[in-house]
């Protein structure tokens, strides 16, 4: 049976590579209050490391969901996440939009 979230604590977030928070206080952060924030952080800037850890915080159903929810996705990222999560690439609320850093 796949873990739940209750079953993983925040710990698993000092695993991630140190880039992905580097504006944050990664001690604020909770896997289940800010799994957004994570998953979004995760995509855009995570290592392959990053995303096998991703996996074991979240099942697949909620990063499917949350992925195509994302305001604000690399270029690069939406074919990528596409690819893995079975997703069209039209369907990702972001795609067609510049990200934001990327608006001048």
């Amino acid at each position: 049976m796949a873990e739940s979230l209750m079953q993983i604590d925040n710990d698993i977030l000092y695993k991630l590579s140190p880039h992905i928070f580097w504006d944050v206080d990664i001690k604020k952060i909770d896997i289940k209050r800010d799994k957004k924030f994570i998953i979004g952080r995760i995509a855009n800037y995570g290592f392959e490391t990053d995303e096998i850890l991703l996996h074991k915080m979240y099942p697949y159903r909620v990063l499917r969901k949350i992925i195509k929810e994302l305001d604000n996705l690399n270029e690069s990222a939406i074919p990528y996440l596409s690819l893995v999560f079975n997703i069209k690439e039209r369907a990702f609320k972001c795609y067609g939009k510049k990200p934001s850093h990327m608006n001048y």
